[in-house]
């Protein structure tokens, strides 16, 4: 039985070897070559940075209390209120503090008429000039006068004795009611400057009953309402400061030593489209010891109020504006499995390159930190049917 189906089996073996199938690789290298955008790898100006995660703080933050008690007449914001500086924010009850200041005024004219400066534009006093003590130089004068008239009759036996000592008496008396004519002026010139603190402090507690915004920012709390009874130092609302804000970020301690004051940070938050850009302004003397990393503040314009204090954030910190690196097209990356890869062309064939990538540039560009290098056809529109030792023609992009 063998014999008789050998015959078969040697016929089968030659049309298997010798069909239209028995060389399937000649087709497939009588492809045409596959056609491909390239661009020459060139090292270019990629600034150097470090990167630190942060959080955003406000430049200021105040409570806005009461310095005087009172009831609140009107409250002119709410939370998320815009505010600028000098702006009214509250308002308590002001009729007593108004009875306190025509109190004070009335105590200082009082005063001043008392020196004989009233309605007059200073509060200088001459002693001499006033008329108590005018009138007490005037009595001092005729004591002075009679004593010695009574020392000179005295002498010539026209007087007694008890009538030159009475006389004597006399002009001891005048001249202590000058004295303390005298000192009765500097008296009321102190009672005045003290009238006049009084005022001025009524006018202050008068003034300290509208409260006021002491920056330009927005509310963040309101914990007083209308027609409620503050006592001294109660809160009323709190307001933060939106521009500029401070950022603050941890820099490791490998690369802690590059960063230096004036160094420009990017910062991008979570959500939100842009980069914005500030410097950095302040650093600690010292590392952190729980986490070995250098605190640095840092200041980052907000005019339009978009960040918000209390942001957690990425910041890039330029520590060398002028470093060079390449730069590769996102369209000639591939990446699967954490393995990332990009193809040049040598001699009309595909080369395969394993890379390492940095930061991304932009929308459209990403940083290549290792695996190519200057001058290669690098293939910007790569796709994962593309194979290393494929034929390819380029084209340059």
């Amino acid at each position: 039985m063998l014999r008789k189906y050998l015959p078969v089996a040697a016929v089968l073996c030659f049309c298997a070897c010798s069909g239209p199938y028995s060389t399937p690789n000649v087709a497939a290298k009588s492809e045409p070559p596959l056609t491909v955008q390239v661009r020459p790898v060139e090292r270019r100006t990629i600034p150097e940075v470090v990167t630190a995660n942060g959080e955003l703080f406000a430049e200021d933050v105040a409570t806005i209390s009461a310095k005087v008690p009172g009831r609140v007449t009107k409250l002119m914001v709410d939370l998320g209120s815009q505010v600028e500086p000098g702006q009214i924010i509250a308002e308590l009850e002001k009729d007593d503090y108004e009875f306190r200041v025509k109190q004070a005024e009335a105590l200082v004219e009082q005063t001043r008429a008392r020196l004989g400066i009233a309605g007059k534009d200073t509060d200088k006093v001459v002693p001499e000039e006033t008329a108590m003590v005018r009138q007490a130089a005037a009595s001092l004068k005729e004591g002075t006068l009679i004593f010695a008239n009574a020392t000179k009759l005295f002498k010539e036996g026209v007087i007694s004795r008890v009538d030159f000592e009475r006389a004597g008496v006399a002009s001891q008396a005048a001249e202590a009611r000058y004295q303390g004519a005298l000192e009765e002026v500097s008296q009321l010139q102190a009672q005045l400057i003290e009238r006049r603190a009084q005022l001025s402090l009524a006018r202050q507690q008068l003034a300290d009953s509208v409260l006021r915004a002491p920056f330009r920012g927005a509310v963040t709390r309101r914990t007083a309402s209308q027609g409620e009874y503050l006592p001294v130092n109660a809160p009323v609302t709190t307001i933060v400061k939106q521009h500029p804000l401070r950022i603050r970020l941890e820099v490791p301690e490998r690369q802690a030593y590059r960063v230096r004051i004036g160094q420009r940070i990017d910062v991008a938050m979570e959500g939100k489209t842009g980069m914005r850009t500030g410097r950095v302004v302040r650093m600690s003397p010292a590392l952190e010891s729980i986490n070995r990393a250098l605190l640095i503040e840092g200041e980052i314009p907000n005019q339009d109020g978009a960040l918000r204090p209390g942001s957690f954030l990425e910041g890039s910190i330029t520590v060398d504006p002028n470093a060079q690196g390449i730069a590769a097209p996102r369209g000639a990356l591939l990446s699967f499995a954490g393995i990332e890869r990009m193809f040049v062309v040598n001699k009309g064939v595909l080369e395969e390159r394993l890379i390492r990538t940095g930061r991304r540039l932009g929308d459209d560009l990403v940083e290549v930190t290792e695996g190519l290098r200057s001058g290669e056809s690098l293939v910007i529109d790569a796709t994962d049917r593309m194979t290393k030792g494929q034929k390819v023609t380029a084209k340059e992009n």
